[in-house]
């Protein structure tokens, strides 16, 4: 600071003085505070206090080889605290410098003190510069000391005989006020830190997905609440064990984000004993604001709770697979093989034949084959909605599209089979003009809800379905070629029952078994002559037809013929006589069970994987029934 400005502020200061109409002649500081006024002013500031002391202390030799004292004053000018020489502050007494006296310029005029905080600049004054002849014998420089905001919170002043005056005086004041405003504001940095990341840690805990943070040698330092309960961890064990433990793909992923490609949605799942599910996750590199790698962040997702979210509006679930199409018919097993070759195509698909043939199992078995086989399936039975829903129903609204829509609209299936499959059920019952807007959405790719204008691109493979011959729906102009063709890309005929008769013991074996467990029923054994007749019979209504007439077996525990099946009308008043029971004779729940897994053994050549399908347990749960039925393989 210039002379000029420091005479400039002096000035100032002195004609603010003279306005107030200021005494010179005003020997002290101020009245004493009485003590319980004096405790509350430490109080208030005593986080100014517990900062700024350390470095008064650190001054200490320097004051009292110097015979010079240092006085904190808070925003107002009030003595918070004086430390040096002792006869240095005897002398300050009779002049009342006290802790809780009032420093502040309107009070005793020009001063360093008020002066530095009325002017937020650091000042010397020294002898007759102060305004008040009580301090003309005193040479003061004083510093004003900022929060973190920058703004005023109180002062530091160094004090000694004005004999004693000297430029430096000033210049060690403001580097100790200058380290009080470091410390205050790197305290205040921490606090916020703090409290953000209490913030952060609240709300990351209230994430409905797991998160982890790991460090660059691959530890984990944090867990959220979900992520630990998910895989059934303590965080405590979790935190600083390397993450390769629990998740064996680890280095692959670390590859691919390193190499910054993205790593979104993929499904792993984690080595953790007894934990069989999968979940979906998304991996990502942490940088700093200079783009310096500091470590990694992982979230993850039951893959079985995104599915069910998707089901839940969807409706749909996608339980059949391949495997689960067994078949002993030549003519059935070169339908599968070919399905199975196109399956990973995102090509159309046209799965023809008669109702009840399972056209739905394989649209499923499909999909589950496919890459599209980690997002949502969509079924919609064009012949089961109306013509005037159909359009909403695929497409979606928006709010007040029509009188009854949803508040806020809703998305239609186009859009909930966005990246995944559009399973399209008999499709030749759609309306001629709902086939003109379906064949626009997917040659586009794109869609616009009803009652509304914004566009949304979509992503589906479509599989349709059909009973009917949409060659001769063309020709009678009950379906549009061109959407024949864009549908019929590639072309699936499931035979009907009766065309592959090999097949229809294996079923009904399968559907006793079934019927058996979910009904809680004994299981129906079939006399050889019935089932002569279930294999001569041309089931009309194929695999859901012999199906419903399995379950009724079960429910009667009667084995009904073939003749007393297609009576329909007259079933309840069938009467069986005993020797149609044939072979079936009053079994234990416990026998039966065993007798059926010993025939499901024999009948699959000891194949246990297939054994297990048949009935409908897993291989663990078939292991544990012979143990228990002491059941062994023969050799």
């Amino acid at each position: 600071m210039s002379v000029v400005e420091r005479e400039n502020i002096i000035d100032r200061s002195r004609h603010r003085s003279e306005e107030i109409g200021l005494k010179k002649d005003f020997q002290t500081a101020c009245i004493k505070l009485q003590s319980h006024n004096k405790e509350a002013l430490l109080d208030k500031n005593k986080a100014l206090l517990a900062i700024a002391q350390p470095f008064i202390e650190g001054l200490k030799d320097i004051l009292l080889e110097s015979r010079f004292i240092l006085i904190l004053s808070d925003v107002n000018g009030s003595v918070l605290d004086i430390k040096g020489a002792e006869k240095t502050i005897e002398k300050a007494k009779q002049s009342n410098i006290i802790i809780g006296a009032s420093m502040e310029e309107k009070n005793i005029g020009t001063n360093a003190i008020g002066t530095a905080i009325f002017e937020d600049r650091p000042i010397q004054v020294t002898a007759q510069q102060h305004y008040s002849e009580a301090f003309h014998n005193w040479t003061c420089s004083a510093a004003p000391i900022h929060n973190a905001s920058g703004k005023v919170i109180g002062a530091l002043n160094l004090t000694g005989d004005h004999k004693q005056e000297h430029e430096h005086t000033l210049g060690l004041v403001i580097s100790a006020a200058k380290a009080i405003e470091n410390k205050i504001a790197s305290e205040e940095i921490q606090k916020n830190l703090f409290h953000a990341q209490n913030y952060a840690f609240a709300m990351m805990n209230q994430l409905s997905f797991g998160v982890f943070a790991l460090n660059l040698h691959d530890q984990i330092v944090w867990a959220n609440d979900t992520g630990c309960r998910a895989i059934n961890t303590r965080r405590s064990i979790l935190v600083d064990s390397p993450i390769g433990d629990i998740l064996k793909s680890w280095p692959k992923i670390k590859r691919i984000i390193l190499s910054n490609l993205g790593f979104l949605d993929e499904e792993h799942s984690f080595n953790i004993p007894n934990l069989k599910d999968h979940f979906l996750f998304n991996a990502y590199l942490i940088r700093t604001d200079g783009n310096e790698i500091i470590g990694y962040l992982i979230t993850f997702r039951p893959f079985k709770r995104l599915m069910s979210l998707v089901n839940k509006y969807a409706g749909t679930i996608t339980s059949y697979k391949f495997e689960d199409i067994s078949s002993s018919s030549p003519l059935m097993m070169d339908v599968i093989d070919y399905a199975k070759k196109v399956a990973h195509s995102p090509t159309s698909v046209l799965i023809s034949g008669e109702s009840g043939t399972g056209k739905e199992v394989f649209a499923q078995a499909i999909h589950n084959a496919s890459d599209r086989k980690n997002q949502a399936f969509i079924a919609i039975n064009c012949g089961a909605i109306s013509a005037s829903l159909i359009e909403s129903e695929l497409f979606g609204y928006e709010n007040g599209a029509f009188t009854g829509a949803l508040k806020g609209g809703r998305p239609g299936k186009f859009e909930l089979a966005n990246g995944g499959t559009l399973f399209l059920d008999e499709i030749g019952e759609m309306p001629p003009d709902m086939q003109v807007k379906l064949l626009r959405a997917i040659q586009e790719g794109q869609i616009t809800r009803l009652g509304g204008d914004k566009i949304i691109p979509v992503d589906v493979r479509i599989i349709a379905a059909t009973n009917k011959n949409l060659e001769e729906e063309v020709k009678n102009n009950k379906f549009r070629l061109d959407l024949y063709y864009r549908i019929n890309v590639i072309s699936i005929e499931i035979p009907p029952l009766r065309n592959r008769r090999e097949d229809i013991p294996n079923l009904a074996m399968h559907f006793l078994q079934n019927k058996a467990i979910k009904l809680n029923k004994p299981m129906m054994r079939l006399s050889n002559t019935l089932l002569k007749q279930i294999s001569s019979y041309s089931w009309p209504g194929n695999v859901r037809e012999l199906e419903n007439y399995i379950e009724k077996v079960t429910i009667l525990s009667s084995p009904i013929s073939i003749q007393q099946h297609q009576f329909t009308k007259e079933e309840s008043r069938v009467l069986i006589e005993p020797k149609e029971e044939l072979e079936f004779s009053p079994s234990s729940l416990k026998d039966m069970e065993k007798q059926a897994i010993l025939k499901t053994i024999a009948f699959h050549h000891s194949n246990m994987t297939q054994v297990a399908k048949s009935l409908g347990i897993s291989r663990n749960a078939l292991y544990q029934k012979m143990k228990r039925y002491d059941i062994s393989l023969k050799a």
